[in-house]
């Protein structure tokens, strides 16, 4: 968990899973996959953070990180997001 500062993203290769984007806000985390629904572009190496959205820098298109909702267009389809539980200083998360 400390490698996961307030307004970045983190790139996480969760097994079973895949890669995601993982997020910290208000203290909370919060993980999503990391491609866009929109066009291939990982989040975490392309997005940024506001708050609770994240937008993808190749064609602007925006999520809410809690819901995976779509909050700017092009982007309709929604993003995967995960339930996250921390014990101590270790992240995990529920697929």
């Amino acid at each position: 968990m400390s490698d996961l500062e307030e307004g970045e993203i983190l790139k996480a290769e969760v097994e079973g899973v895949g890669t995601l984007a993982l997020y910290t806000v208000d203290g909370q985390v919060y993980a999503t996959d990391d491609m866009c629904t929109h066009a291939e572009a990982s989040l975490s190496e392309d997005g940024f953070v506001e708050g609770f959205k994240v937008t993808c820098s190749w064609h602007d298109g925006a999520f809410d990180i809690r819901s995976g909702e779509p909050m700017a267009l092009p982007c309709m389809d929604k993003l995967r997001t995960y339930a996250v539980t921390i014990q101590g200083d270790e992240v995990f998360v529920e697929a």
